[in-house]
């Protein structure tokens, strides 16, 4: 049985990959997964300078790539793909459910859109670790394992953490922009317009995550009153990928598309 089309977003500094095993458990449901690699993303840019033209991808750059990969995968007969968002992928999740591409979206540990303050101490020293590093003022910001490890892959083992780390890439310090700095943005690149979303939403947020704490995520589910559900997770933290409730993570975002996705 062919249930539909699912596509999944990454995150920031990491490419397609991390959705491996979700994937396979949504492929053995019976749903058809496709995760592309956001521009200059893809492994062959681990371990390597920032490609020329990364500082010149914004967030409207990545939903474009996007909105490309649902023409390509959808066919005329067919209803739009689920969408399924990690991090950054969770707010370009929400801006293409918001542009009608999306039949339901699960948003993992999302960045919030424009215009959702910080609520934690965490959020504020990720953004001042990021402009002390000058990452924010360059071009493009290559991946800085002390900072992934601290904020991000606190709950991976260390043992597997080097390896993850080995597989990132470096991020666009436009995009990094758009997102952490929202204010500054006369643009609101980050804006999601939260009425245009009609869709089924599953907010799934880590209790220990300090990049996108659980008061974020439930401010991003409370955009979408009557469509969005949100679901803490205990001893969860942002990565997920990797971490000991990955298992967990999975189950329940298969369980919640078979009952709401269909």
């Amino acid at each position: 049985m062919n249930k539909g089309d699912i596509l999944l977003l990454h995150g920031a500094f990491v490419g397609g990959w991390v959705f491996e095993r979700l994937r396979g458990e949504l492929n053995r449901r019976g749903w058809k997964t496709h995760a592309p690699d956001l521009p200059f993303h893809g492994s062959a840019f681990a371990n390597a300078p920032p490609h020329p033209d990364l500082h010149r991808q914004g967030l409207a750059e990545y939903r474009n790539f996007l909105s490309a990969e649902i023409e390509r995968i959808t066919q005329p007969s067919q209803p739009a793909p689920v969408v399924i968002g990690h991090s950054l992928g969770g707010l370009l999740a929400q801006q293409l459910a918001a542009q009608n591409l999306a039949r339901a979206a699960v948003l993992l540990a999302p960045v919030a859109p424009w215009g959702t303050l910080p609520h934690t101490r965490w959020e504020l020293e990720t953004v001042y670790g990021l402009l002390k590093s000058g990452s924010l003022t360059h071009k493009a910001m290559a991946p800085d394992f002390t900072i992934a490890a601290a904020y991000s892959m606190d709950r991976i083992p260390a043992a597997l953490q080097r390896d993850i780390f080995a597989r990132m890439v470096p991020e666009s310090g436009r995009v990094l922009f758009e997102t952490l700095l929202w204010w500054l943005d006369w643009h609101a690149a980050s804006h999601v317009s939260a009425h245009r979303v009609q869709v089924p939403l599953l907010v799934l947020g880590g209790s220990d995550d300090k990049v996108t704490p659980p008061s974020t995520c439930r401010a991003v589910a409370r955009r979408y009153p009557g469509r969005a559900v949100f679901r803490e997770i205990p001893e969860l933290s942002h990565f997920i990928f990797g971490e000991p409730k990955e298992d967990e993570v999975i189950a329940m975002v298969a369980d919640w598309l078979d009952g709401h996705a269909l």
